[in-house]
């Protein structure tokens, strides 16, 4: 890893530090760093570097990667903080609220315990990474962080905002194709994306990419079916006609897993009555733990 090392500046690693690592999100062909942009040789798409972060996320969802478009998809997500001022509002709210204070360390105390069991990484891929309000976490189990999100806002605003002693990369980057090679990082850490993704097949996407690029593990949330506060959901439903939770199961993420050769080998809850996240930590096969 001295290459990382010897790119750091400050918090920041450079470019070449990632280099190796990057894949075209369209094809998946080895990219081109250049000055201005970052080109991709097998499909010819071109990624500009704005203020030195590679804008490298496709938008979409299940046209993109070739499945029918479906009504009800995460488009307006995806566009919620493009611009910094809305990032800045998001990120202080989890400072001024109590309860979200009270989250944030509960989420440290469940990271923390997560990354002790699967021991030190090279990298470790944060997506998204929002403004960096979770990085202190599991930075110093790292030698470097990339810090990915869809929304430039949050990438710019965590920049600056976030301070952390481990060097970090930032660029902008979809969930759905993360441009990175198979088995690139260490480990991917996916915090409270699932539950607002609207489709089956957008949930399932999100999992199999994070395990396509991570060579040993993935910790990733999300709103479990079967949890108190979604069963109440569930049963006032007929009466306060909120909208349902968009979940999924232990059963179901375990057989995802299955799929790309890992499993689950713990899925806290981030609380057992006041939240239904739960934190799966689950591992590649031959990890031990």
């Amino acid at each position: 890893m001295a290459s990382v090392l010897a790119a750091k500046t400050g918090t920041g690693a450079g470019i070449e530090a990632v280099a190796g690592l990057l894949a075209c999100p369209a094809c998946k062909t080895g990219l081109a760093v250049g000055v201005a942009t970052i080109d991709c040789s097998g499909c010819g798409a071109s990624y500009p570097i704005r203020e030195g972060v590679p804008l490298l996320a496709i938008r979409g969802t299940s046209d993109t990667w070739g499945e029918p478009q479906g009504t009800t998809q995460s488009e307006d997500y995806q566009a919620a903080y493009e611009r910094v001022d809305r990032a800045v509002t998001y990120n202080q709210k989890y400072r001024a609220e109590l309860l979200k204070r009270s989250s944030t360390r509960r989420e440290y105390q469940l990271l923390q315990r997560h990354v002790a069991r699967v021991g030190r990484s090279r990298v470790i891929l944060d997506l998204p990474c929002g403004g960096g309000r979770l990085t202190p976490a599991f930075a110093h189990a790292a030698d470097l962080v990339i810090e990915a999100d869809i929304a430039i806002g949050q990438v710019l605003y965590g920049r600056v905002d976030s301070s952390v002693a481990t060097p970090r990369f930032w660029m902008t980057a979809s969930a759905f194709h993360i441009p990175l090679v198979d088995d690139s990082v260490d480990g991917a850490i996916c915090v409270r994306l699932s539950h607002h993704l609207p489709t089956a097949a957008e949930r399932e996407r999100l999992l199999r990419e994070l395990l396509r690029v991570s060579r040993r593990f993935v910790i990733m949330t999300f709103f479990d079916h079967h949890s108190l506060k979604n069963t109440l959901r569930r049963l006032t439903r007929p009466f306060n006609h909120k909208p349902p939770k968009m979940t999924m199961t232990i059963a179901g993420v375990e057989q995802l897993a299955r799929a790309s050769r890992a499993r689950v080998v713990a899925a806290p809850m981030l609380s057992p009555i006041g939240s239904g996240h739960r934190y799966a930590l689950i591992v590649k096969d031959g990890v031990g733990v």
